[in-house]
Formats: C-alpha cells, structure tokens, sequence
C-alpha cells in the first residue's frame, strides 16, 4: 500500500486519522498525532483501526495488543500527547489514568521540551532496551527511532555527549602531577618521582613508548635541574621573573622556556586557574605545544627507536640550545630508566 494514501486514511484502512489533521496548533495538533499513533499502533498489531468507536488515543492504543513492543511505544507516546502534563500518569496499572496504556508511561515526563527522561524513550513500556529507540531490529528500529527523535530524544543524545566530554579548560591535574604552586627545590626522590610520572602521561598522550617518553623527560631533567617546575634560569625556584626576554638568563619552568613561549606558560596557567610554577601547568603546556606549535618534536622522537635517539631528537627538535651537554642528558636518562 501506498505509504502516503495510508497515513491520509486512503487504501481500505477505514477511520485512519488523515495527516491533515496534524496541521492544528496547540492541544489541537497534539491530539491527532496522539490519534494517529494509536492508528498506527493497531496497525501494527493487526487489530485495524476503531471504526468511529471515539475511543481515547491511549486506551485503544493500549487495547490494540499490549504484547507488541513497537505498538505499545506508540500507545505510550499517544497516551502521553493526549496528556501532556502527564498529570495522571503515575505508571503501573494501579494508578494509570484513562487514556494511559496499560504500562503507564512514567518514563516520558511529560511533553517534549520538558527533558527526555534518564533512560531515553527506549525505557518505556515495550522497550527493549536501546538509549535512544524502542530496542527492536530492522525496519521497526527506524520506524521508532524516527518518531523518538521528534520527541527530543536526538537533543538528548547530543546533550548526553556533550556531557560526557572532558571540559579541556578545567585545569584539572594531569595523573601524579600536583596542582601545587612549588616553593622550594625536589629531593631527588621527587625529581624522580615527577619523572616518572611525566613519562606516563606522555605515554598515554602520545602513543610514545617508554624509551621515547624517557629520552623527553631526559631533557626536561637537564633544563630544569631535576624536574623542578618553579625553576627560574639561575636557580631560584618560584614565581617567574618578569623578564620575557628570549636568551639564556631568564628562562622559567620544566623547559626553560623564554620570550613568546615563556609568555605562553602564564597564559595557559591563567587560563586553567593554575599557578604556572605548578606540575600541573607546566606538564599541561608542554602537552599543548606539543599538539600544536611543536607536534614536529613529537614526530621526531617517534621516528627513534632507542632511548638514547630519543633524547637526543628532542633536543634538537624542541630544546634546540646552542650548547646541547648531551652527556648530562643522558646521564639524566640513566637515572629515569632505572
């Protein structure tokens, strides 16, 4: 049959609501749709469509064959239109007002614009069991998944995640690394307790294995003289100087870094409600730079296949000092590997 000369009533189906019903505003429209998709539901069950009997759209729907998943969806949908307060739908057959199918329809929360409830429309009576449908296969997924999304459970989808994602300005502290502001120098305990702890996340974050992370955090021990993330250029651990000039006496942090770059730590920092002499701060820029400005670093240090390449990739490519001491660097990566 025709899809079209059915939904308009047309092909032998007596008493079909016809669509031009649905043009109303208000209440109006809300009451054919309900009755169509009581229609539809019988249809669905075989049982034809009421012959004038002026039935309401949720008990005829509901009536119609409660065994039928799909076909109590579109009772329950029905029965919640015709009410769309849902001042009398309590759920269960207790307390079910007259025009609610059997099951009640608890899980609809009234109208539309109201919020989808917690389980999706897929937690109705006759639901089996999908977020955002009634759960069935084939053609009666699409049939349901379609009326769903008019009913706002596509918003609800996007809003769930949405909500799901991680916020990427929450500042929240990289796994092992503190939030701290540093005041005074690492034990060498501590140094290598961060370095172990930067070579993890580095791992996770950039797919590196241990010897590529090792030979990164090989060179962020030299710069800043055992992994001390409040350290200025000459020692003194704290808060940044002010000077942003790019030369070798005023670079700050785990890289030392200096100038544009230097600047580009404090606004991170400020950005995530960090302080920048923090682990935290410092590990979460060196993470931003290498996503952006200095991905080629991260490339090349995937390109090595020892520790020792590693380190000295990343020298080149990231730290790129006009006096690079590698012996030092790989001293450092020794104690890292250890």
């Amino acid at each position: 049959m025709n899809t079209l000369s059915l939904l308009n009533g047309a092909g032998g189906v007596s008493g079909l609501s016809p669509v031009a019903g649905v043009l109303g505003n208000g209440s109006s429209q809300d009451t054919s749709v309900a009755n169509l998709l009581s229609d539809i539901a019988k249809l669905i069950d075989g049982g034809g469509v009421a012959q004038g009997t002026g039935q309401s759209a949720g008990t005829a729907g509901a009536s119609a064959g409660s065994n039928n998943g799909l076909s109590q969806f579109f009772a329950d949908l029905a029965a919640m239109l015709s009410d769309p307060d849902g001042t009398g739908a309590q759920g269960g057959a207790g307390g079910a007002p007259a025009g609610a199918p059997s099951g009640g329809y608890d899980n609809f929360a009234a109208m539309p614009g109201s919020g989808t409830p917690a389980g999706g429309y897929g937690a109705g009576a006759g639901g089996g069991g999908g977020a955002a449908g009634v759960g069935n296969s084939g053609a009666i997924n699409s049939a349901a998944g379609n009326v769903a999304t008019t009913n706002g459970a596509a918003a609800s989808a996007s809003a769930s995640a949405s909500s799901s994602t991680p916020s990427a300005s929450s500042g929240a502290a990289p796994e092992g690394l503190s939030t701290a502001p540093q005041t005074q120098a690492l034990s060498p305990a501590q140094s290598k307790q961060a370095a172990d702890a930067y070579v993890s996340n580095l791992q996770k974050d950039f797919g590196l294995t241990k010897d590529q992370a090792a030979g990164i955090v090989a060179n962020l021990w030299h710069e800043s003289g055992g992994m001390n993330s409040g350290i200025n250029q000459g020692g003194k651990i704290g808060a940044p100087s002010s000077n942003m000039a790019d030369d070798n006496a005023n670079g700050y942090g785990i890289a030392q870094w200096g100038g544009t770059r230097k600047q580009g730590l404090l606004d991170y920092a400020r950005q995530h409600n960090l302080d920048p002499s923090s682990e935290a701060a410092n590990y979460g820029y060196l993470k931003q730079e290498l996503q952006t400005s200095q991905a080629g670093a991260i490339a090349a240090v995937k390109g090595t296949s020892s520790a020792q390449a590693a380190t000295q990739a990343f020298c080149n490519a990231f730290e790129q000092p006009s006096d690079p001491q590698m012996a030092s660097r790989l001293g450092y990566l020794n104690q890292i590997l250890a």
